[in-house]
């Protein structure tokens, strides 16, 4: 931690104009190494997600998440920081800068599982990340792999929230229930046959079987509906994760489940009951989309 810290300090002090610049405005990164003379290696992600891949890890990188500046210029209004997940594996350590201080996300030695969605906000347009290759000579051919995801704080200019863990479990709103099923990833009526807890990734996993599919978005091709026949046949059974903290049951009865694709996994959103969700589509006027059943 000490060593990290320092490694910090003198990359801001001394600059990155001292070190070869890794600019990505796709969302991606590959790479190998560290940094020139043991420093610290930038790069750059501008994009709402994207995976880092960085092979015989060595010495640190630094990497700074933000969105693309099309999405800020569009947003700037309203737009008031982010809230970012990563998944990460392999033999580093994982710091996110806040105030000049470090604050570490990762070790792999920190008892948690690889899957876990490790999530922090910014208040800024950026975030960086301050990643440490492990010592060990053993791991010199190993590689290290961070998934991110990155979501607007802001809820106005029809951007879907995904709140903080004690917000999750939160009933939502009319308005939130109308808004999540035009922009979710999942839409789902269904019954829950199980409520799985995984103790190591602090969360659980409504496990639904699925009667009817209404919308589903394909990872491939965001933004892009399937044909919702072929996908049901494919998906009787959809599991989806909730906060432990929220302390799900086993209910009886069929529920519309929403849910947003994060880092691979289905995040539930907003789960009414059936009989709610049919009247609110008698009684609601002014959809952002049209809702069916």
């Amino acid at each position: 931690m000490i060593r990290a810290a320092i490694a910090v300090l003198i990359f801001i002090s001394v600059g990155v104009s001292a070190y070869e610049h890794t600019t990505a405005d796709q969302c991606d990164w590959s790479g190998s190494g560290g940094g020139e003379g043991g420093g610290v290696r930038p790069v750059y992600l501008r994009c709402a997600r994207g995976t880092v891949l960085w092979r015989y890890p060595h010495d640190a990188l630094r990497v700074v998440l933000s969105f693309p500046p099309s999405f800020t210029n569009n947003h700037h209004s309203n737009y008031s920081g982010f809230r970012a997940c990563v998944k990460i594996s392999g033999p580093v350590r994982v710091f996110l800068e806040v105030g000049g201080k470090l604050r570490q996300l990762y070790s792999p030695s920190d008892n948690k599982h690889d899957y876990s969605h490790r999530c922090f906000r910014s208040r800024k347009h950026t975030a960086a990340l301050y990643m440490e290759a492990e010592d060990d000579y053993s791991f010199k051919n190993a590689k290290v792999k961070l998934q991110y995801d990155l979501e607007p704080n802001s809820v106005k200019g029809g951007t879907l929230r995904v709140p903080d863990e004690e917000e999750e479990c939160r009933p939502c709103s009319m308005e939130e229930i109308a808004k999540a099923y035009c922009q979710s990833d999942l839409v789902a009526r269904g019954t829950v046959t199980a409520v799985e807890q995984i103790f190591e990734m602090n969360t659980a996993e409504l496990v639904l079987r699925v009667t009817k599919l209404l919308r589903y978005v394909t990872q491939e091709a965001e933004g892009n509906e399937n044909n919702l026949d072929v996908m049901a046949s494919a998906k009787k059974s959809i599991r989806v994760r909730i906060p432990m903290t929220c302390d799900a049951r086993h209910g009886l009865g069929e529920f519309v489940i929403m849910a947003k694709r994060r880092l691979g996994d289905f995040i539930l959103v907003c789960a009414p009951r059936l009989e709610t969700w049919m009247q609110m589509i008698r009684e609601m006027d002014n959809a952002p989309c049209v809702l069916h059943s």
